[in-house]
């Protein structure tokens, strides 16, 4: 039996509806400002974080209400560019545009980031986020799949590209409007970076190129925006310094008087602290040395009521003297540009100053400027100059000169120190040798320096004869040096790193001999070396990577059975840098270098060639360059060293992880007999100034363990009687 259904009529459309629709359409559209379109229809959605409508976040953005509004299709200006640290809101104004854009002033547009990843995450995490929580941008939306992908957004009356730099990104694409976020890391060559022979541009000039057939019309649109990477002649920064270079003042609550709103030079906090001590500090402090007037993050918002941009041709005054708070005339530009700054932004004061200060007690312990780099870049939003940068390089006659004043000496670790490591250094006819000592906070001294020209009676050549490795164990690994003032008291290296050289012959010994030693000799008594006390190097040659990437193996140098051998390659170039602020240091405070004072029989000092090699480069364009004709191994052998602590230690610059063996023997005193007690008060009671004199001669000390011998002794070889089978 069939089921019967009741099907009527079908229903038609609501004309009134429909007619309604129809005219609406052709409305010409409201002229409303981007800052008006965002508080109207914005919806936040940010979990963990504000969301609700743009208009009632609690963070203050009045700062981004002049760049997103210059973008009105009514502004005189056709480029608008920030430059500012991250999480600050510049991304913010390319999407209240895009809003805008779509709901008041229908126009095609592209949007250009550095790769199609960050391309294809910025419209899944938050473009397609937006239209989801805001409905009126939704309606607008074409129905069908083709008009909602990736990389295409179809709306009424206007079409969004998302793309990211390559070949045809900017061609047979006419658009009046474009959006260049992160510009730094976008590559400021397109066509180099696409692959082609030559470069077809800039992206601005690019996205510009694009709407050369709107400038009769309505003309074009482009905003730029990024943190600075580059420097200040290049990428973001030059972009912002060609245009209206606009920065933000406010005026003191105590004085009344304008300053800029600037990190680097306002926001004051403890600096002999540690972090949590600098966060707990943290104020802005009014420029003025007559006022001295500072506000905490509760006057953040009062501080920012008296805000304004101010430009080149204009002058920053009082918003007592005048309303706007400015004088003069801004300069005719075609391109709006700011500067935005991290005290602007989201994030609070305090943890802007904690961030400060750790990356400032990085560099003071490890010398490593990394952290501040990055701070500047992303949190203050300016481009970092390196401490080295605008100064002279260290004087080789000033190293000089500390040497001849320190007193330590060749062949003796200083008491201060926790551990020794030996660095080699291949070349085609020698090894180069250096021992180099370590005290928490990466101090150093050159302990031994000696190249090594002959294995046996024959020269040297390790490049081409694996057994002249053979000269490392007795001459290098097995050296133990006393400690200074304690000539009974002796130190093992922690660690003997050995350059892998620059040819596959060489690279085919190194290898050889670390499996040697790690394997032992039985016929000559030598014992095995644990793997962890010997260290593979080459030194790696790209500027920007990591400082200790994991090491690699290489399968065809393996053996079976036998532990991996690891190939380490550190960026040399950053450890280099460490030794460049290491090297300024001449109080002898954390990552200080000490050279010897010893004076040969000419009274010239020995180390002094040493010296020369360890200043012999030059940074050039960010890298570190040998000049021609010149030596750098003692500058190779410290940077090796260095590697052995990074590997074992990370950043951990206390040198805690040391172990007990490594470490220089605790100094004792020898116990007194009884003897010597009586005999002294006898003394004193007879002469006090001969027992005065007698208690200044230093006391023997004895070693907290007997020192290891070199090597083991060799055992007998047992005969063995062979006999011919009859």
């Amino acid at each position: 039996m069939l089921l019967k259904t009741d099907q009527g009529p079908p229903k038609f459309a609501d004309a009134d509806l429909v007619v309604a629709e129809c005219l609406a359409e052709l409305r010409y559209p409201k002229r409303v400002s981007v800052t008006e379109c965002a508080n109207d229809h914005r919806h936040l959605s940010n979990p963990g974080a504000y969301s609700g409508p743009w208009r009632e976040s609690p963070h203050d953005t009045r700062f981004a209400e002049r760049a997103q509004d210059a973008l009105h299709v009514d502004s005189p200006y056709r480029e608008v560019v920030v430059m500012g640290p991250a999480q600050t809101g510049k991304s913010e104004v390319g999407n209240n545009w895009q809003l805008h854009t779509v709901l008041y002033d229908q126009v095609d547009m592209m949007f250009v980031m550095p790769d199609k990843t960050s391309i294809n995450q910025y419209v899944k995490t938050q473009w397609d986020k937006m239209v989801e929580v805001c409905p009126d941008l939704e309606k607008r939306l074409l129905p069908g799949a083709s008009a909602d992908t990736i990389n295409l957004k179809q709306f009424k009356g206007c079409s969004f590209f998302f793309q990211w730099p390559g070949g045809p990104t900017f061609r047979a694409k006419p658009v009046s409007r474009g959006r260049l976020d992160d510009y730094d890391d976008i590559p400021q060559d397109v066509g180099v970076a696409a692959g082609g022979k030559g470069g077809q541009g800039s992206p601005l000039s690019l996205m510009l190129g694009r709407g050369g057939s709107f400038s009769a019309y309505s003309g074009s649109k482009v905003y730029a925006n990024s943190t600075p990477k580059l420097g200040a002649k290049r990428g973001i920064e030059a972009l912002v310094s060609a245009g209206t270079d606009e920065r933000w003042y406010v005026d003191c609550l105590t004085c009344d008087q304008p300053f800029i709103l600037d990190t680097e030079h306002v926001l004051k906090f403890d600096r002999t602290g540690t972090a949590a001590e600098a966060a707990d500090s943290a104020v802005v402090m009014c420029p003025d040395p007559e006022c001295g007037g500072y506000h905490t993050q509760a006057h953040k918002r009062a501080l920012m009521d008296t805000g304004r941009w101010v430009g080149k041709g204009e002058t920053a005054v009082s918003r007592k003297i005048h309303s706007e708070g400015k004088e003069g005339e801004l300069q005719r530009n075609s391109r709006l540009s700011q500067r935005w700054d991290g005290l602007m932004g989201f994030r609070r004061w305090s943890e802007i100053a904690e961030l400060w200060r750790a990356a400032e007690l990085k560099l003071e312990n490890e010398q490593d400027e990394t952290e501040l780099v990055t701070f500047f870049q992303t949190t203050a939003g300016k481009n970092y100059t390196p401490k080295g940068n605008g100064e002279p390089p260290i004087a080789e006659d000033e190293l000089l000169r500390r040497a001849r004043l320190s007193p330590h000496r060749f062949g003796f670790v200083p008491r201060e120190a926790v551990c020794l490591v030996m660095s080699i250094d291949q070349a085609v006819n020698r090894f180069e040798v250096s021992a180099w000592a370590f005290a928490p906070g990466y101090r150093a001294w050159l302990v031994d320096r000696f190249p090594i020209v002959n294995c046996g009676d024959e020269p040297l050549k390790p490049f081409t004869r694996p057994e002249h490795f053979a000269v490392l164990h007795p001459r290098v690994l097995a050296k133990r040096y006393p400690v200074a003032g304690a000539p009974n008291l002796f130190v093992k290296p922690l660690c003997t790193v050995l350059d892998t050289g620059g040819m596959d012959s060489a690279t085919d010994n190194a290898f050889a001999w670390w499996h040697s030693m790690v394997a032992g000799d039985i016929g000559s008594g030598r014992v095995p070396v644990p793997p962890s006390a010997l260290m593979l190097y080459k030194g790696g040659n790209k500027a920007d990577g990591k400082l200790l990437p994991p090491p690699t193996i290489d399968a065809k140098r393996q053996l079976p059975g036998a532990p991996p051998c690891e190939l380490w390659v550190p960026n040399a170039n950053r450890i280099k840098d460490m030794a460049d602020v290491g090297l300024r240091r001449g109080d002898g405070g954390s990552g200080s270098i000490v050279f010897p004072g010893d004076l040969d029989e000419d009274q010239q000092l020995r180390a002094a060639p040493y010296i020369a090699e360890f200043t012999a480069e030059e940074k050039i364009d960010g890298a570190w360059t040998r000049p021609k004709d010149t030596k750098n191994e003692t500058l190779d052998l410290y940077v090796m060293a260095r590697s052995a602590l990074i590997r074992f230690g990370g950043h951990d610059h206390s040198l805690s992880w040391v172990p007990s063996w490594a470490r220089p023997p605790r100094l004792r005193p020898l116990p007194r007999p009884e003897a010597a007690v009586v005999e002294e008060q006898a003394i004193a009671a007879l002469a006090p100034e001969t027992a005065t004199s007698a208690m200044e001669v230093p006391r023997r000390t004895l070693p907290a363990t007997p020192p290891a011998p070199m090597s083991p002794p060799r055992r007998p070889r047992p005969k063995i009687r062979v006999t011919r089978a009859r």
